[in-house]
């Protein structure tokens, strides 16, 4: 995405009267390798699985994705993909089983006969690409699997010593020396998953920083930036993955209910004031509600220097992506 582009979205949703504040930090440059996991399908003219299927390109996804990253987070971060490696082969289940290009084309025609267990061997694939000595040379700090449907990729996951969950597998016997994110972006689906993932990321980075999070119990800073109308007792300020500030139910971004919402209050973190703005669909706009709607929140994302009164960093991305500070 070109900056000029990223900068026409993101004015719209920095609507605050006060000046939003500018970031005195450094940016984390997150260095990336990818695995584009996308086997050859002779039954689809010899193909890799992506072109065959007619499914998006997943460098260009990778390109706009974290482009859009340094935009919503203030240029907080900074992806840097410095090897990308495609893989001609099905990966291996937890059970030794693997996929051939015919029994995957039938599982996607008739999903009953889609292999269970789903996942991945996440511990082998690590081996097998030499993804440890990597992490453990400096080389790169996370990694991106891109994949079809049915290969049994966590939408982000952690390795290492130490690792908790971030909405995924937690492979904390993996012999690296530091812990790893590992993300599993799909070239079947678009940009707002790829930010949706980023986003549960966050809420489980949050959760395991504040030792819980119940939407209905406004106890720490996460809980109540994440507060929605309907789950949080009538109070409303960004939101969370699943339900906007005004929703009534999951994925609901694109509803016409208004609440008063302190939303807006969080693009001048830490001072805020407890003022609210109604907010409805109409604050992040469509047509795609869903991408919009991420866009509008990861811009709230507190990303300034300092320490909160309750000790928390002013700056969340630095939890999100300080994985081992």
């Amino acid at each position: 995405m070109k900056r000029s582009l990223a900068l026409a979205f993101l004015l719209p949703l920095l609507s605050h009267p006060a000046t939003a504040q500018v970031p005195e930090l450094p940016p984390i440059e997150v260095r990336v390798l990818v695995l584009d996991i996308a086997p050859i399908l002779p039954e689809k003219e010899s193909q890799p699985i992506s072109t065959a299927m007619g499914w998006k390109d997943a460098r260009a996804l990778a390109t706009q994705y974290a482009a859009e990253v340094e935009q919503v987070s203030h240029g907080r971060v900074r992806y840097r993909i410095v090897a990308w490696q495609w893989v001609n082969e099905f990966p291996v289940k937890v059970d030794g089983f693997r996929y051939t290009t015919a029994s995957w084309l039938q599982c996607w025609q008739q999903r009953d006969t889609c292999h269970q267990p789903d996942g991945t061997d996440y511990p082998r694939l690590l081996s097998k690409y030499g993804i440890v000595p990597r992490i453990d040379r400096g080389e790169i700090d996370e990694l991106w699997i891109f994949g079809a449907p049915y290969l049994g990729f966590w939408e982000s996951a952690m390795a290492g010593p130490g690792a908790w969950e971030i909405n995924g597998g937690v492979y904390d016997s993996v012999p690296s020396a530091q812990r790893f994110a590992i993300m599993g972006f799909s070239y079947e689906r678009g940009l707002a998953e790829m930010l949706h993932n980023l986003c549960h990321r966050t809420e489980a980075t949050m959760t395991h920083r504040h030792g819980g999070w119940r939407a209905d119990s406004l106890v720490n800073s996460w809980a109540r930036f994440a507060a929605n109308a309907f789950q949080s007792k009538g109070v409303a300020a960004v939101g969370s993955c699943h339900y906007p500030p005004n929703g009534v139910r999951d994925y609901d971004y694109a509803a016409e209910r208004t609440v008063l919402s302190t939303a807006d209050d969080y693009l001048d973190y830490p001072a805020l004031d407890g003022s609210t703005k109604p907010v409805n669909r109409d604050t992040w706009g469509g047509p795609d509600y869903h991408l919009n709607y991420l866009r509008w929140w990861f811009t709230r994302l507190p990303h300034v220097t300092g320490t909160a009164a309750d000790g928390t960093r002013n700056d969340w991305w630095g939890y999100v992506f300080g994985l081992n500070r």
